[in-house]
């Protein structure tokens, strides 16, 4: 659920009030973090590159932290997502596997990220997030391709008028504490998985899991600028 303006406005004073106490002032604004990894046969943990420089795989889509900056995440997604290939920026993302886009195979095997897998995040070796379940993550709309209502048949096509319901805070939960994320730290957020994604459509496609974090940039916060 996308966290309220509220929320976002109470979190933006704890983390200003933060900086005053230790008598820093950055420049804090809105702000996301995107981190994409590609799907490998049988395997079974994911790590997400956070920080500019770990993303071997140079997605021109990820958003990642500057060294000199600090993020704090209070929203976190997973998604899915079908590329047509490592540079393509054209695809949807999902928040659970979409069987007209992954097909009804692929689709099946993808229901092990989102039902049965967790995400564990650690910062310079302290656990800040452990067990926290992919199933929070898990959304999806009243109409679906080729489903919903006003499709032609139960039976999803490319070609049904019937789109994905999707807005801004689908596939969102909110975190609680936040995760302070600092340019120098050595930060790993992985995703876990009880039995590897063995997909079908891989030979042509490259399919990508998305970690998307919302919350409050920092500018010149991280520890390199105290």
């Amino acid at each position: 659920m996308k966290e309220s303006s509220i929320g976002l406005r109470q979190a933006y004073t704890v983390i200003k009030n933060a900086y005053k106490a230790k008598h820093r002032n950055p420049v804090t604004t809105a702000s996301d973090l995107r981190s994409l990894i590609p799907v490998t046969s049988g395997k079974t943990q994911y790590t997400f590159p956070i920080i500019i420089g770990e993303d071997v795989n140079n997605y021109p889509e990820a958003i990642l932290l500057n060294r000199a900056d600090a993020f704090t995440a209070v929203e976190m997604a997973l998604f899915i997502g079908k590329k047509s290939s490592a540079t393509d920026t054209t695809y949807n993302l999902f928040s659970y596997p979409n069987s007209v886009e992954f097909g009804s195979t692929d689709s099946d095997t993808l229901k092990t990220l989102f039902n049965h897998s967790t995400i564990n995040a650690t910062i310079n070796n302290v656990q800040y997030l452990q067990n926290f379940s992919t199933q929070r993550f898990r959304t999806i709309g009243s109409t679906q391709a080729g489903l919903g209502f006003g499709a032609a048949s139960a039976t999803p096509t490319l070609t049904s008028t019937v789109g994905d319901e999707f807005n801004s805070g689908y596939g969102f939960t909110a975190i609680v504490p936040t995760l302070q994320l600092s340019g120098t730290s050595k930060i790993d957020i992985t995703v876990n998985l009880p039995q590897g994604l063995t997909t079908t459509d891989m030979s042509t496609n490259t399919y990508v899991i998305v970690l998307a974090l919302r919350g409050f940039l920092s500018l010149g916060a991280s520890n390199l600028n105290k």
